[in-house]
C-alpha cells in the first residue's frame, strides 16, 4: 500500500486531505501538525524502503527545512499553501511557498483554489517522479521563474571580470590547474576566488555556482579559453 504523510497546522485541512485521498486511493495515510514530527515521521518511512508522498503546509518551512526534507531520497514532496488568500500574511505565505517548490524542485497546490483535482493530480505525479504545479498559479510560476533569472544575472553580472571568467572557464569543466594558467592564479589561488564566488552569489556549494553558470549560459560565454589576466 502506497503511504502519505500529511504535515499542516490546520486539524480540519488535515482531516479534510485524509478524507478526500482515502475516497482516490488506497493509501496509508500518516499525519503530524509540526515540521519536528513530520521529520521524525518522514525517518520512519524512509526506513520502510518505500516511496511515499510527503505533503506540506508551506508556510512552516523555510529552505533549511525544505532542504531536509528532500534529502529523504524515498520522499516526493508536495507544498500546499494557506487558504484562502484574506490578509497579507497570507499572501506572502503562499507567495513562498511556491518560491520554495520551485527552489526544491517539488510540486505545489494552491489550497485557495479548492480543487481536489490538483491534489490527485499532483499525489499521481509524484509516485511516477513527476513534478505538479497547480495549473492556477502558472501566471506567477513564470513572473518568479522570470524575476529569478533576472536577478541570478544581476548577481553574477555583479562579479569582478576575473571572477566571472574563472566561473565560466570552471563551468566549461576546466580544473584548477588549468583555470590557473589561464588567468594566471595559481591552482589555491583560483579555490580561494570560487569560494569568495560563492559566497558572493549567496550560495552555498560551488556545484551550485556551476549550475547557476550553466543555467544562464556564463559557461558559453567563452568560446575559446584564452583570457589573461596581466
Amino acid at each position: 500500500m502506497l503511504s502519505i504523510l500529511i504535515c499542516h497546522t490546520d486539524r480540519i485541512i488535515v482531516r479534510g486531505l485524509e478524507t478526500f485521498l482515502s475516497s482516490i486511493g488506497k493509501y496509508q495515510i500518516y499525519t503530524a501538525n509540526n515540521y519536528l514530527d513530520c521529520l521524525n515521521s518522514a525517518k520512519f518511512l524512509q526506513e520502510l524502503a518505500k516511496t511515499f508522498v510527503l505533503i506540506v503546509e508551506g508556510k512552516i518551512l523555510d529552505s533549511d527545512k525544505c532542504s531536509q526534507l528532500v534529502k529523504f531520497d524515498r520522499a516526493k514532496l508536495i507544498l500546499c499553501d494557506c487558504a484562502p488568500r484574506t490578509s497579507e500574511a497570507d499572501r506572502q505565505a503562499n507567495h513562498n511557498s511556491l518560491l520554495l517548490a520551485l527552489n526544491c524542485n517539488s510540486s505545489y497546490i494552491s489550497l485557495e483554489h479548492n480543487n481536489p483535482d490538483n491534489l490527485a493530480l499532483a499525489v499521481q505525479c509524484a509516485f511516477v517522479g513527476s513534478v505538479f504545479i497547480c495549473p492556477q498559479v502558472k501566471k506567477q510560476l513564470n513572473q518568479y521563474v522570470f524575476q529569478s533569472k533576472l536577478e541570478q544575472r544581476q548577481a553574477v553580472a555583479k562579479l569582478a571580470e576575473v571572477d566571472r571568467h574563472i566561473l565560466a572557464l570552471v563551468a566549461q569543466g576546466h580544473t584548477h590547474n588549468t583555470v590557473g594558467k589561464i588567468v594566471n592564479y595559481s591552482p589555491l589561488n583560483v579555490g580561494y576566488r570560487l569560494k569568495v564566488i560563492v559566497q558572493t552569489l549567496n550560495l552555498q556549494t560551488k556545484q551550485e555556482a556551476i549550475a547557476l553558470a550553466n543555467s544562464i549560459g556564463l559557461n558559453l560565454s567563452l568560446s575559446e579559453p584564452t583570457f589573461q589576466i596581466a
